[in-house]
């Protein structure tokens, strides 16, 4: 497997895969760039503190008995053209479900993994079984994060490249004002329109890739649940964990 020599672990989350005990890889690099990122490190792809895979994969290996699953999130995991040997290597070794987290904003790599593209045979055991997309905002507010190419159409490209798979999927957005807000609503439920679930999660401030950011005021729940309100009012099946929940999951 061509992956990074070195990635992050979350030897146990309750929070990450929906209904499971999971592992959450972290691999480094990312093609946006989020002023709120949390995991400013791995966007810029440093890896000091980091772990072999020897030794990811020795763990997981050894807690795949106590565990339901494997998060594969970053950073950006579609940068990472080997992530279908990474998968398939989870689901031969340990028959672990995998879920994975992606932006959205490399539908080509997604259509690869998704349909086996550029493999002279089906191979079942690289699709993941889970997957999460993130919708950062509106279209046209993706130049916040360094995308200038035409947002709008990767974020379709890769919804319905989601939706065509089969595979159980949400979306999620990280609510901070500038980003997701009361006048972005209607733009945005078109945009995930008939989706299976769409999840809002609090900003919160700390460890931000722009230090700024960490002056900024947290997501409330008032805002949560009026922007919750909202999307279920246009059909959008919203859900909103709870401040708490949202706040580990960090």
């Amino acid at each position: 497997m061509h992956l990074p020599r070195l990635v992050g672990l979350q030897k146990t989350s309750l929070v990450d895969y929906p209904g499971k005990v999971a592992a959450v890889l972290f691999l480094p690099g990312c093609n946006l760039r989020c002023s709120y990122c949390h995991n400013p490190d791995l966007a810029l792809g440093r890896t000091e503190g980091l772990l072999s895979w020897n030794e990811v994969i020795k763990f997981v290996k050894q807690r795949a008995p106590l565990l339901g699953g494997v998060v594969i999130s970053g950073g950006e995991p579609l940068l990472h053209r080997s992530l279908k040997d990474l998968i398939s290597w989870f689901h031969t070794e340990t028959a672990l479900e995998v879920k994975l987290d992606t932006n959205g904003m490399l539908p080509d790599r997604l259509e690869e993994l998704l349909l086996n593209t550029g493999s002279s045979e089906k191979d079942s055991t690289i699709l993941p079984d889970f997957i999460a997309m993130d919708i950062k905002s509106t279209p046209s507010g993706y130049r916040n994060f360094g995308i200038t190419s035409d947002a709008g159409e990767l974020l379709k490209r890769s919804i319905s490249l989601i939706k065509k798979s089969g595979i159980r999927h949400h979306y999620r957005s990280t609510v901070h004002p500038d980003y997701i807000n009361l006048e972005m609503i209607d733009e945005i439920a078109s945009l995930i329109s008939g989706c299976e679930e769409y999840i809002l999660n609090p900003f919160m401030p700390g460890n931000c890739l722009n230090p700024e950011f960490n002056t900024h005021a947290p997501a409330g729940e008032q805002q949560l649940t009026r922007l919750q309100k909202e999307f279920l009012e246009r059909g959008i099946n919203c859900r909103v964990p709870s401040v708490k929940d949202c706040c580990n999951s960090l």
